[in-house]
Formats: C-alpha cells, sequence, structure tokens
C-alpha cells in the first residue's frame, strides 16, 4: 500500500520469482507480480533509468548500470541522488546486482529514504537512509539493515527465539525467508510504517506472521508500536494459516503523524482525485481484459485452456475490486476505532485516501504491462 504523501522510484527488477506467497493458497499481491518486471531490467550498460523526483523537486534517484569485468557474468547497478537544478551534483546512495528488484520510497519532507529489496522468493529486504549535509544520504543504523532491525524488534516483542526470525546470511542483504514491506509515510514523515511476513517459526511449515506491522520513529530513532498497530498485529500468527481471515482484513494503509492529522477537507481531496483514478484505470483494465476474451472466442487458434486463462483473470479482477472495497471499509472503521472520537472523520478520509491512492497505483502498475490496445 502506498499513501497520496509518497513517492517510488523501481530503479531495478530483473527477478523472476518474486512472490509474496506465505501460505500454501495465498495469492501473491499484484505489486510483487513477477512477471511485472520494471523496464530497467533490459536497461544497457551505462544507461541511465528513469529518474523520480522527490517531493519538493529537490533531487531525484537516478539508477546507472555498469558492465562486469571480463569474465563475470551479471550487471551491477548503481543508485545516485541527483540535484534537480544541477545534474553534475550527485551522491552515490547504493549498490546492487540488477537481478536485484528496487524501490525507493522517499519521505514527504525529503529527509528520509526507504529502500526495498526483493532479492527472490520468499526473500525481501529494506534499508532507510537518513539524509545528511548536502544531497548525502548514510543508511539509518550502520550495524544492520533496517529489516534485521524490524526483525528483531518483532522478535522480542512476540516473545519469539531471535535465531528462528529471517536474517541476514551476510552482510546487509536481509532477510532470507521473510519478506518486509513498505506501507506508508505519515504526512509529517514522523513515522514510516512496514509490515512483516514469514513462515516456518520454530522449523514448523504451518507456523508464520501475516501483515505484523510496525513503525520507526524518525524522531526518536526507534521502533514502535501503537494501540492501532497492536490491533492489527492480535491476529497475525492466525491470518497466515486462515484464508478467510485475510480476505476480511482491514489491512493498515495509513500511518498515523506524530503531530496533527490531515484536514478532512485536505484528505477528501486526495481521496476524490485518487478514486477518480481508480474508475478510470479500472475500467480499462476490463476493457483489455474483455477484449482478450472476445478476440479469444473468435479466434480458432485459441486453446480451450488459453480462453478459460483469459475468462478466469476477467473474473479474478472483478472479484478482487470488490473485494478491497469491502476491506477498505473494514480497515477505515478500525483506523477510525483506534483513535479518539474527536478525530474520527479525519483519520476516516486520511485513511479512504491512502487506501485508494494505493489501488490506484496498483491498477496503474498493471496496466503497463497488460497487452496494449490496438
Amino acid at each position: 500500500m502506498r499513501s497520496p504523501y509518497t513517492f517510488v522510484a523501481i530503479v531495478a527488477c530483473a527477478i523472476s520469482c518474486g512472490f509474496s506467497i506465505l501460505a500454501a493458497d495465498e495469492e501473491p499481491r499484484a505489486s510483487e507480480n513477477p512477471s511485472q518486471a520494471s523496464p530497467s531490467a533490459t536497461v544497457q550498460a551505462e544507461e541511465k533509468t528513469e529518474a523520480q523526483t522527490s517531493p519538493k523537486g529537490t533531487f531525484k534517484i537516478e539508477s546507472k548500470t555498469k558492465s562486469p569485468p571480463p569474465g563475470i557474468e551479471g550487471t551491477d547497478v548503481a543508485d545516485f541522488v541527483v540535484s534537480t537544478t544541477d545534474p553534475k551534483v550527485r551522491e552515490p546512495l547504493d549498490d546492487h546486482p540488477d537481478t536485484t528488484a528496487v524501490s525507493y520510497i522517499i519521505s514527504p519532507d525529503e529527509k528520509w529514504i526507504y529502500e526495498e529489496k526483493t532479492y527472490g522468493h520468499l526473500m525481501k529486504g529494506g534499508e532507510l537512509y537518513e539524509h545528511g549535509k548536502g544531497l548525502k544520504f548514510r543508511a539509518a543504523n550502520k550495524s544492520q539493515s533496517f529489516a534485521e532491525m524490524a526483525w528483531r524488534f518483532f522478535a522480542k516483542e512476540e516473545r519469539v527465539e531471535p535465531d528462528d526470525v529471517p536474517s541476514s546470511s551476510g552482510g546487509r542483504d536481509c532477510c532470507e525467508e521473510g519478506l518486509i514491506d513498505f506501507v506508508a509515510w505519515s504526512p509529517d514523515s514522523g513515522r514510516l510504517l512496514v509490515d512483516l511476513r514469514a513462515r516456518d517459526f520454530g522449523g514448523k511449515r504451518d507456523r508464520g506472521v501475516h501483515e505484523w506491522y510496525v513503525y520507526f520513529n524518525t524522531k526518536t530513532g526507534k521502533l514502535e508500536l501503537t494501540d492501532y498497530l497492536r490491533r492489527l498485529n492480535k491476529g497475525a500468527w492466525k491470518r497466515f494459516k486462515d484464508e478467510k481471515l485475510r480476505e476480511n482484513f482491514g489491512e493498515a494503509a495509513s500511518a498515523e503523524p506524530l503531530g496533527e492529522l490531515p484536514s478532512e477537507a485536505e484528505s477528501k481531496k486526495h481521496y476524490e482525485a485518487a478514486d477518480r483514478r481508480v474508475k478510470e484505470s479500472f475500467q480499462k483494465l476490463l476493457d483489455i481484459q474483455e477484449k482478450q476474451l472476445q478476440q479469444s472466442i473468435h479466434d480458432e487458434q485459441t486453446s480451450p485452456t488459453q480462453r478459460q486463462i483469459f475468462e478466469e483473470q476477467l473474473q479474478s479482477s472483478r472479484d478482487m475490486q470488490r473485494s478491497w472495497i469491502k476491506t477498505r471499509e473494514i480497515g477505515a472503521k478500525l483506523y477510525v476505532d483506534s483513535g479518539n472520537k474527536s478525530t474520527a472523520a479525519r483519520r476516516y478520509w486520511q485513511y479512504m485516501a491512502d487506501s485508494t491512492e494505493a489501488r490506484a497505483s496498483e491498477i496503474e502498475r498493471e496496466l503497463e504491462y497488460a497487452p496494449a490496445s490496438e
């Protein structure tokens, strides 16, 4: 989920197995569809990828690929923070193989950058960078990655043996058999919200957690839980085992600010804009899928199996949209109930705006990889 206050720069993606499946019958998240590779996966050596500008327009994040030395396979990617006023002013941010899918999400105040890394099936890490001097950003924790920090915090809160949680196998890449997902920045940049998913705790394949949430407080520099997150986390272990619980779970979409909540009017404005995007993009998606189906019906060379796939794809899109509308209301109610009555309206519209914005971005990403409409 992404809030309307977040900016994402997907700078490298060349994986073929980035599933988010944590239970045998759980579906991958739409935003992690392994067939949806970023265009940067095909970037030639020394070519820059499309950059994403920061919220205030101060800088952008660019990626540059480099050919490896002779005899060494693979391609390395170097990511830079680049000034928007003077492209010659740039600072290195991170290096990684082009087989690692990387997304950068910049905080609204531009003082923090969250890096989301997908290494492969059930392997997703995260790193947090804090603004230094000029365009320099440094890792918020020098001794361990943000993902490892989060899993250690989880182990302490849930009374799990430290050795049982996903951890680094060396270096800062984390974590094997675990996933950490970016959820949202709070509008005041005071909190970063992520969720954790993993299985095989204690060597038991049927023991795992689904969407266990934690905040990073940028003012204190520490991880923390609030009453809202505790209510969400209460069912994380049961959700892993029960598909019905996952289907009816109002997942988090908003990060609670340290200061004042956005005004009701501001959030309503964000919601209305996002809602228009959802309706327009979803209709485009249905039109494309319906056209695929009709073409397969009239094409004698299309196999019955392929035709069935198109039918199921169309039905799945409709079902997913209905499910999202239902769980959005469930999530909004939980977010509202976790705050003071005096802030109920502001919390409701913040959640509605954030959830709808995230859904709009999800559908738009799917459209990027849909067959071109003739």
